[in-house]
């Protein structure tokens, strides 16, 4: 299967190191292999803090954003 993203560049090697990501575990998943060790070390930095940041109350409910940008963009 092929899938095609058409996105800024600032996004692409994020969104391909995600798809390795996938791609490993869709690889694995017979052998069990925990997803978690096959990411690189800046993803799991990345969701390790945002785990922490949702602990201390940093962060925005989806009412909140859609709220945000319904405003902004008049909609």
């Amino acid at each position: 299967m092929r899938v095609v993203i058409d996105t800024k560049d600032e996004y692409k090697s994020m969104l391909q190191e995600i798809a390795t990501a996938i791609k490993a575990k869709i690889t694995f998943e017979d052998k069990e292999v925990d997803f978690w060790e096959e990411l690189p070390e800046h993803v799991k930095a990345g969701i390790l803090e945002s785990q922490e940041q949702f602990k201390q109350g940093k962060f925005s409910t989806h009412e909140e954003v859609m709220s945000k940008y319904k405003t902004k963009y008049n909609l």
